[in-house]
């Protein structure tokens, strides 16, 4: 023991003197480290990591390309400058290289750096192909798997600049990828020699030049600007949540990236809480993650804390503000796929400035897992988040390079226990038939899996299998009065199969499965329940017999496309079922020269069945090429449109082509507009872009339909606007400030609609128009006094977090549930939860009040929480407090109409079931009386409430 120790402690003193004599080798760069210092506010807030750099005769430093060094104050960088300086250090040092991954929305690129030595660079492809094998434990042998483990080396993936508003990190990276390709110390040597490093400087390019725009017109307009009201193109701090529905074009370009490195490690870089918080999580973890995985956290997690604590650096922590439960963020595109995924906080001040920081105790306080807190006031620069990031970063990399091959035997290790466990443990696989009412919402359910990543096969014969049975274990096991067989479930031939037997066994869980988030734990701050056939109106079984995995099946290659028909030749009417998927709706907006009904009921043609809103076209009335209109359009959004010798016997009304407004707000964040818009440019739904500010002024009656999807506003903000102190602050496209205004333009965030957009918007309702809102929006409409009889109820015990629900469609002669079956599962998240009067009165008003009352007052409530088994994936307590409260409401208002969705028909491009809700009542928007059911006499008040002097003889109570 004692010569292990004596040698131990040899190995250590030479690595430290082979240490000093390459740093005392290689020249610093004593003009760089002279300013980290000066901009550093107290040098415990700097490392013996990052105080120094070193010089270079052949590569530019940060100092010789911008100037000055990174995290000098008053300096934020473009993307275009920072791209422009890693290709000057790739074009200068055979240890960087360049690769560009996409494009966003607005057509800017999005690059990722590679850093690493030149020897590994000269080999990149084999080390890349080297964790690709190793990913699938099924292309390998054990001792194959042996053989690549000792030569293959980790990838280290990190990302800066997701969240635009947190701006440091992309200028980190910049200084330092140049450590990394110049430092020759034995640190940085092991680090380049065994670990491939690369990283992406900016993720989110439209918001980040947004930002600096922002901050360069706050530097020459008294130190003040609008507020970042755009991030990306559709959607703000949203960007980090899109990893199920995969909408963004950042979030799909870092997942081809992943599936094309199969990276070992995934990095994201954020900026919020003081001074480092390192990612682990107080749970719960996530049911599906392999406990390696969360290993993993800790281990690295623990290796920074104490690293940069025995630096002398304060504040410096781990454990809380985050939980480890949702699935959906950009760094868990490596933890649901064997590797690791982790992220910092850096205290960022967002712009690149020298302030003092005051904080509040419970960011102060020493507790277990933060022994080393930050100080209670704090003077915080650019440089000094700089320090902490870097330092940090650093400390990481040299773990993992001393550690690599435990990293990679782990990742092998993850996988290669997903494919056992799909064998063994059920469920064994996922099957989503392929006969089903929303065929097209199942093809794009399986389009969508496939760019997840994940394996789907298509079976070559009829599947069948026991609901409920697990496993023939299991089975065998049974008590003889369990041992009933359970029902029967067939799919057909030509059935999908998502086998679980396959690496990525966590990912099918987590998109296919429920979610069963403890009753008893601390909520997290996003959503606890997202299962994806539930949101998309598929059917998808979990199937418990291992037998599944022996059915004969190929492996899909290619996403699917479906071509659409036209059938039965030219016929005097053409018909087109109703099954609420997406291109219904859009059907009728690429036809609007085509005159076409909508059946206010089902029916039947022959064997077929159609579902009510299902449309009707005749050939007489509508142009001579309808034929030839129909099929064009039918065949390219994969509709069958079916000619019929005589019109249906069924009630229908005529639908138009509705004009549809979709209204953001500048006086709070239009990132749920944005997502929206997203959703209506991505399906093909054409509509006018406005603001609230645009209601007091727009023309209203070129409008049908105004949409305003949630807001953080409250009706106050809403018409108010945010203040009337300071300069106005434009959000204009201009030469000097071109990435601002590029979406829409105003001349002063800071104003609301103002009484004249209420008073147009309610002139708009009553002269017929359609107003939808959702969630806390709702409130709005109420506040303000464009409808009666509805409120939204205070809940006291209720908690619901992002979670799935089941509703009932308690109105299925209401346009706006046509198609719909007996349920729907739908996005629900903590409010609003609404109350509707629906009393006329009482034994003293006569009957004609009654019911002009009913008629033109009283709210029809379309679709309702359950009462019972209301929960279907995530999170749910005190739901006594909203079961059977309405979920969709139809308020009457003069000749039009105001619908409200207490869920949220459209969510982070997850919840394509519940679009049609939506779209039925664009599309039937001055049809909306249809169906309106009759007052029951049990909707009357039977006491009397009259009093001497009381003008009216009817009341309402809640």
């Amino acid at each position: 023991m004692r010569r292990f120790n004596t040698m131990f402690l040899a190995t250590v003193v030479c690595f430290g003197f082979l240490t000093a004599a390459t740093a005392q080798s290689q020249q610093p760069d004593t003009a760089y480290a002279k300013r980290i210092k000066e901009y550093t506010t107290d040098p415990r807030f700097l490392s013996p990591l990052v105080d120094h750099l070193p010089a270079s005769e052949t590569v530019p430093s940060p100092l010789k390309y911008f100037g000055d060094i990174i995290g000098a104050p008053k300096i934020l960088h473009h993307t275009d400058e920072i791209y422009g300086y890693l290709r000057e250090l790739a074009a200068a040092s055979p240890r960087v290289r360049v690769r560009s991954i996409g494009r966003t929305e607005e057509g800017r690129e999005m690059i990722e750096c590679i850093v690493a030595d030149e020897s590994v660079l000269a080999h990149l492809d084999h080390y890349r192909r080297a964790l690709n094998r190793l990913s699938d434990p099924r292309g390998v042998s054990e001792q194959e798997a042996g053989e690549i483990l000792r030569s293959a080396k980790p990838i280290y993936y990190a990302m800066g600049g997701l969240h635009s508003p947190e701006t440091g990190s992309p200028e980190m990276l910049m200084e330092m990828a140049y450590r990394l390709a110049v430092d020759e110390s034995a640190q940085i040597r092991q680090i380049r020699k065994n670990v491939i490093f690369i990283f992406l400087p900016v993720a989110e390019p439209d918001g980040r030049d947004r930002m600096v725009d922002i901050y360069n017109y706050r530097k020459k307009h008294r130190d003040q600007a609008p507020g970042l009201i755009y991030w990306g193109h559709y959607v703000a701090h949203d960007n980090n949540r899109d990893g199920f529905g995969l909408g963004l074009a950042l979030t799909r370009n870092v997942l081809r990236s992943f599936l094309y490195w199969k990276p070992t490690i995934m990095h994201d870089l954020h900026e919020s809480v003081p001074y480092l918080y390192i990612s682990t999580g107080t749970g719960p973890y996530n049911e599906y993650l392999d406990a390696i995985t969360i290993d993993e956290w800790h281990n690295l997690a623990h290796e920074e804390v104490t690293e940069l604590t025995r630096f002398g650096m304060p504040g410096v922590w781990t454990h809380g503000f985050y939980t480890g439960w949702a699935a959906n963020y950009l760094m868990w595109i490596a933890n649901n796929r064997n590797a690791v995924g982790r992220f910092y906080e850096t205290f960022g001040n967002s712009v690149p400035e020298t302030k003092e920081r005051k904080l509040p105790k419970r960011s102060t306080s020493r507790e277990w897992y933060r022994p080393n807190p930050p100080l209670e006031k704090t003077l915080w620069s650019f440089r000094d988040n700089t320090n902490y990031m870097e330092s940090a970063l650093l400390t990481a990399l040299s773990y993992v390079a001393k550690n690599g091959g435990r990293f990679l035997e782990n990742f092998y290790l993850r996988g290669k226990k997903a494919v056992e466990k799909g064998r063994s443990d059920p469920p064994h696989a996922f099957v989503i038939p392929r006969d089903q009412k929303r065929e097209l919402a199942a093809k794009n359910l399986v389009n969508l899996l496939l760019t997840q990543g994940l394996e789907v096969h298509l079976a070559e014969q009829e599947l069948r299998w026991k609901a409920g049975e697990t496993s023939k274990k299991a089975a065998e096991n049974r008590t003889a009065e369990k041992k009933k067989k359970g029902k029967e479930i067939k799919a057909p031939r030509g059935s999908y199969v998502i086998r679980l037997d396959q690496p990525y066994r966590t990912l099918a869980l987590l998109l296919l499965g429920k979610q069963n988030f403890p009753a008893d734990k601390q909520p997290p701050y996003d959503d606890t329940g997202w299962t994806l056939p539930l949101l998309h109106q598929v059917e998808c079984y979990p199937v418990g017999d291992p037998e599944i995995l022996q059915a004969r099946m190929r492996l899909l290659t290619d996403s699917l496309r479906v071509k659409g028909k036209l059938e039965s030749g030219s016929k005097p009417y053409y018909l087109l079922d109703n099954t609420t998927d997406d291109q219904i709706a859009v059907f009728r907006f690429r036809l609007p020269g085509v005159k076409m009904d909508a059946a206010e009921a089902p029916f039947k043609v022959g064997k077929r069945k159609f579902h009510a809103g299902s449309f009707i076209i005749a050939r007489e009335g509508n142009p001579p090429d309808l034929r030839e209109r129909l099929a064009a359009v039918a065949e390219d959004l994969g509709l069958t449109v079916v000619g019929t010798g005589k019109r249906p016997e069924v009630p229908t009304h005529p639908v138009g082509v509705p004009r549809i407004a979709l209204v953001h707000t500048w006086v709070a964040t239009p990132q749920d507009a944005g997502w929206w818009r997203l959703a209506f440019d991505k399906i093909g739904i054409p509509y006018t872009y406005l603001s609230e500010q645009d209601l007091a002024a727009a023309d209203l009656s070129r409008i049908d339909v105004i949409i305003m999807p949630r807001t953080y506003a409250s009706t106050q903000r809403l018409i108010q606007g945010t203040t009337v102190a300071g300069d106005p602050l434009p959000w204009r496209h201009t030469e000097e400030y071109p990435s601002i205004g590029v979406i829409d333009e105003t001349d002063d965030v800071r104003k609301g609609m103002g009484l004249r957009g209420v008073e147009n918007l309610k002139r708009f309702v009553e002269q017929g128009g359609l107003f939808i809102t959702e969630g806390s929006t709702c409130a709005f409409p109420i506040d303000a006094g464009i409808v009666r009889r509805v409120r939204i109820k205070r809940t006291s015990k209720l908690m619901v977090r992002g979670s799935v629900l089941k509703t009932v469609v308690g109105d299925k002669k209401s346009p706006i549930t046509y198609g719909y079956g007996d349920t729907l599962a739908a996005y629900f998240s903590q409010r609003p939860v609404f109350a509707v009067s629906k009393s006329v009165g009482n034994f003293l008003t006569p009957d004609w009040l009654k019911d002009e009352i009913w008629r033109k007052e009283v709210p029809r409530t379309v679709v309702s929480f359950a009462k019972k088994g209301l929960l279907l994936s995530g999170m749910l307590r005190g739901g006594a407090e909203m079961a059977g409260s309405p979920a969709v409401i139809d308020a009457p208002v003069g000749k039009g109409h105001v619908v409200f969705f207490a869920i949220r028909p459209f969510w982070r491009w997850e919840t394509r079931g519940s679009h049609a809700l939506v779209f039925n009542a664009v599309l039937h928007w001055n049809h909306l009386d249809v169906g309106w059911p009759e007052r029951k006499e049990d909707e009357q008040d039977t006491q009397s409430r009259y009093r001497p002097g009381d003008v009216d003889l009817w009341e309402f109570e809640w």
